[in-house]
């Protein structure tokens, strides 16, 4: 049974991801992004999607000074009063 990849962390914390995995996530570029956190006592590792910093939404967002906004809170904000 295949129990994974082992790496060593660099003595600045710095571990490489197999080629294999982010072939298989499609984190091959340079920029790509990645959101870790920690479950337990395991860290989980998962390719980054953007989404709306209002309501977490992922689709149709619009990119407003840095920041992803769905088209729905972006007309909410539009018409506010």
């Amino acid at each position: 049974m295949f129990a994974g990849y082992i790496r060593e962390i660099d003595s600045v914390g710095r571990i490489v991801v197999p080629m294999q995995y982010r072939k298989e996530l499609g984190i091959v570029s340079k920029g790509s992004t990645v959101e870790m956190f920690c479950d337990g006592k395991q860290i989980v590792m998962k390719k980054a999607t953007p989404n709306c910093i209002f309501c977490s939404s992922e689709d149709e967002l619009v990119l407003f000074e840095g920041k992803y906004i769905c088209k729905t809170c972006f007309e909410k904000i539009k018409n506010a009063e």
